[in-house]
């Protein structure tokens, strides 16, 4: 069959449904991504026919720090972006979406359905972080409002009630979509951030039962399958790095994701010092600015980019910003985080892996190296960090994982042509 795959977002978002993508293709389907214009090239090297999706990643850094703002970036992003240009990114989606037998689709495309329903094929929902399900059983770290969180011991009731209100603000944030909808001939429909999202075909849970466990409040066939781990093709930079790692004793990785780098340049500069005093090598992803703090230290390698899934597993710890894709990497490589969070997902993620045993939280107002060598000092001279680490990278079965997703795609499809 043919299966179109779209999403919305940082690398983190777009590799998982690339690692979907290459997996359908091996099992001889026909597959076609669609993702921000910014990350063609990722698409294409792997293999994958590429279909652009509006809107692109701004990527001044002004405007991204705008975006991760911690309280009210969530609310920017929906109203300012994802649903101000609703029309733009239905057309797009639409197009990837000729020709092909199922749809699947990550986070914030909520055109999905209407799509779906439009060419009349079956879709799928991707969920890369517990978050996204907010669910009140399992209550999660809220960027906007992490007050919550504590009181989750007091039962159900309490984030049943943030809902409530969420749910209300939601529609409100969602105007614009309302408003489309009406344009297309149809009814405002479910709230789109908490209902309409959700595939009755079927939401991949795409995260191990230890990360979070399934909850009696997640929708109706939501099937958890593991983390979905996309091994790249070679980058410029393999080869620099695998003589840095032969080079000495295992390195700490620090790294922010493929967007929080680009406005957060002093991170780097205090990792550099952070690592002159506890006498370690280091690794800096910078995103940007690699050149101008490479040559700091004989002991600190700066890239712009390299693979984690490379790296990790020659590394004693990783320090970074608690986006899903890299918690995962950390886990399967089985080393100890210190995770600075900064929005969306990221708090609850931070939060999870400090539950794990595995991981140490730092405030982002708190980036200065004493910070940085008191929380690496914790995790690095504490046996228990990694030997936890290691064990939750027993229990990840990546291939495993896939086939389980890969037979959900197709018996969709089955049931389909069979009804």
């Amino acid at each position: 069959m043919r299966i179109a795959f779209a999403s919305f977002g940082s690398l983190g978002d777009l590799h998982p449904l690339l690692a979907m993508a290459v997996a359908a293709q091996g099992r001889g389907h026909d597959v076609a991504v669609a993702a921000s214009p910014n990350y063609e090239d990722n698409v294409r090297r792997a293999g994958v026919e590429f279909y652009p999706l509006r809107p692109a990643i701004p990527w001044e850094p002004a405007r991204l720090a705008y975006y991760f703002d911690m309280k009210r970036g969530p609310e920017r992003l929906l109203r300012e972006v994802a649903f101000a240009d609703i029309a733009d990114t239905h057309a797009d989606l639409r197009s990837v979406t000729v020709g092909a037998d199922l749809l699947v689709v990550g986070e914030l495309l909520y055109t999905a359905p209407i799509i779906a329903h439009e060419m009349g094929i079956p879709w799928l929902n991707v969920v890369l972080a517990p978050t996204s399900f907010l669910s009140a059983s399992d209550p999660c770290v809220l960027a906007p409002a992490p007050f919550l969180y504590p009181f989750r011991h007091l039962g159900k009731w309490v984030h049943q009630l943030a809902y409530i209100a969420g749910r209300i603000q939601g529609r409100l944030w969602a105007k614009e979509f309302f408003m489309f909808r009406r344009s297309l001939g149809l009814p405002a429909g479910p709230n789109p951030i908490f209902d309409a999202k959700h595939s009755p075909y079927g939401t991949l849970a795409m995260f191990p039962s230890f990360f979070a466990k399934s909850q009696p409040d997640w929708p109706p066939n939501t099937l958890q399958t593991g983390f979905p781990y996309f091994d790249q093709p070679s980058v410029s930079a393999d080869r620099v790095v695998a003589d840095f790692l032969s080079s000495g004793e295992p390195p700490v990785v620090f790294t922010l994701g493929s967007i929080v780098a680009h406005f957060e340049p002093d991170f780097y500069r205090e990792a550099c010092e952070a690592s002159n005093r506890l006498h370690r090598r280091a690794i800096l992803l910078t995103g940007c600015n690699a050149t101008r703090i490479s040559g700091s230290s004989p002991n600190v390698l700066a890239v712009d980019y390299a693979r984690l899934h490379e790296i990790l597993p020659r590394s004693i710890a990783v320090v970074h910003a608690g986006g899903i894709g890299t918690c995962g990497e950390a886990l399967r490589a089985g080393i100890p985080s210190v995770i600075i969070p900064f929005s969306f997902d990221q708090p609850d993620n931070a939060q999870r892996m400090k539950r794990l045993g595995v991981a140490e939280i730092l405030s982002r107002r708190s980036i200065k190296a004493a910070a940085l060598t008191g929380k690496l000092e914790h995790i690095l001279h504490d046996p228990a960090y990694t030997i936890r680490a290691k064990n939750f990278a027993k229990q990840i079965n990546s291939p495993s994982s896939m086939d389980v997703v890969m037979d959900k795609m197709e018996s969709v499809r089955a049931r389909v042509e069979w009804s």
